[in-house]
């Protein structure tokens, strides 16, 4: 049975992922175009969860000329390669993050200020191997997602009812 938890978060990939990406795109009949590696690029050095727009904001802030349909594409063949993953948070914003390389997370979610807190739970790794195996299951991902009210939020919201 594949393990569900991966390797550290202190690890970070050395061009594997470029090479995975041009394989994946090469066995669908695609190029690996400038601009796919410079949207990699800038997913490889992302920190935490993000979104599409987010990323075509700081793409293009640093000077970098891409399309939003260009991310988008890009981004479902990087989450087809099994690079970056889909976080679901909300049903509003997709959101993503790097999975190749990297620890699984889960997620605090302010309901107040949208705030995304990635927190590290090896503890709940070994709950759901345990739990997979016990049913005979071949786990592929999971996910565990607390919704709630930063304390951030709350300090702004006793200021406001000052």
């Amino acid at each position: 049975m594949s393990s569900l938890a991966s390797s550290p978060a202190d690890e970070p990939p050395i061009q594997a992922p470029g090479a995975i990406f041009q394989r994946f795109l090469k066995h669908q009949g695609l190029k690996f175009t400038s601009e796919r590696a410079k949207i990699l690029d800038a997913v490889l050095a992302k920190e935490g969860v993000f979104e599409a727009d987010a990323l075509l904001y700081e793409m293009r802030q640093s000077g970098q000329r891409v399309s939003k349909a260009t991310i988008y594409r890009t981004l479902k063949h990087l989450l087809d390669a099994d690079i970056i993953s889909e976080v679901l948070i909300d049903a509003k914003q997709a959101h993503y993050r790097l999975s190749i390389g990297r620890s699984v997370t889960s997620h605090l979610v302010c309901l107040e200020t949208n705030q995304i807190v990635e927190v590290a739970t090896p503890e709940l790794a070994s709950v759901a191997e345990r739990i997979c195996r016990e049913h005979d299951f071949q786990p592929e991902n999971y996910r565990f997602v607390i919704y709630g009210v930063s304390a951030e939020a709350k300090a702004d919201d006793a200021e406001s009812s000052r």
